[in-house]
């Protein structure tokens, strides 16, 4: 039967052109940490760190018993990964996307870039273990745990004021650490434990925690790092209170996300991009605070 309408019910449709994609939490790891980097193919890296004592002391005239210096040296080495991800597609789906006015190779590296960099904070943060590889939450580094969590069972926030002296006394695990005196640290906390640090200090102080936390200028950054969620050794929740400087931890970089050579067979274009990695370099884990019980 021949379609007899006027108007066909297409037409009728208004088809938007730009293509929507569901938010995603921003990716921290390069906000927190510098790049320390080293030739393509490098699969280990290894530096050293120099420890050095040593206090005068008052000598008698003709004194034999003058105190000497001493240098420790120790050695560390930490393996460099390669990680990949492939965009795909057809000649009929480029000449598709052509018709629609899409360009695939800009949906496909948006994709692309997303997927390695997903891979890369996770490294970052957790380590592999496999490929000798530390992470900020798996390296060595002091352990404290709070006597009051952040939120009680059902989600309310805790005492602000036993919270703020709590996160005070966490800092100081650094702070107080002979060089460390003027080093403002990085506050990173999950969801949940962020989010609790919105209420107001009391009814006399209108300024929530985070406002305080700010003024008072103990943190040069309180983020909110999603890889913390059930970050510790029993899967629950962790906080890390950490000095972000070069001398402390860097990201080892081998090679940025590079194009590799397209493949082409049975009519379908293969287009791989590789990164190679070590993580995060830990040079100085106590200058790292993990803190449990949140």
């Amino acid at each position: 039967m021949p379609n007899t309408a006027i108007i066909n019910r297409r037409a009728l449709e208004n088809l938007d052109k730009t293509v929507y994609t569901p938010k995603r939490e921003q990716l921290k790891a390069r906000t927190l940490f510098g790049s320390y980097k080293v030739p393509a193919g490098t699969k280990t890296y290894t530096y050293r760190v120099m420890t050095e004592t040593g206090v005068a002391k008052i000598i008698a005239n003709r004194g034999t018993d003058i105190p000497l210096t001493d240098a420790d040296m120790t050695e560390n080495s930490q393996g460099i990964i390669t990680f990949g991800l492939a965009a795909n597609y057809s000649v009929t789906e480029i000449q598709e996307a052509n018709l629609a006015g899409q360009n695939l190779d800009t949906i496909q590296g948006e994709a692309i870039a997303r997927g390695m960099a997903d891979f890369e904070d996770q490294l970052v943060f957790k380590g592999d273990t496999d490929h000798n590889i530390p992470g900020l939450v798996t390296a060595a580094g002091q352990e404290v745990t709070l006597d009051t969590p952040f939120t009680d069972s059902k989600g309310n926030t805790s005492d602000p004021k036993t919270l703020l002296n709590e996160l005070k006394l966490a800092k100081q695990k650094i702070t107080q650490l002979n060089g460390y005196s003027d080093v403002k640290p990085v506050l990173a906390l999950p969801a949940v434990a962020y989010d609790a640090l919105d209420v107001e200090y009391n009814d006399y102080q209108p300024r929530t925690l985070i406002e305080l936390l700010n003024s008072r200028g103990w943190f040069s950054q309180i983020v909110k790092v999603n890889e913390l969620a059930g970050a510790d050794n029993k899967g629950k929740d962790l906080a890390m209170i950490f000095d972000n400087s070069p001398v402390t931890a860097q990201i080892l970089d081998a090679q940025p996300v590079t194009r590799m050579q397209t493949e082409y067979r049975n009519m379908t274009y293969t287009i791989p991009y590789a990164e190679q990695c070590g993580g995060l370099i830990v040079r100085a884990p106590q200058a790292i605070v993990k803190v449990h019980g949140i």
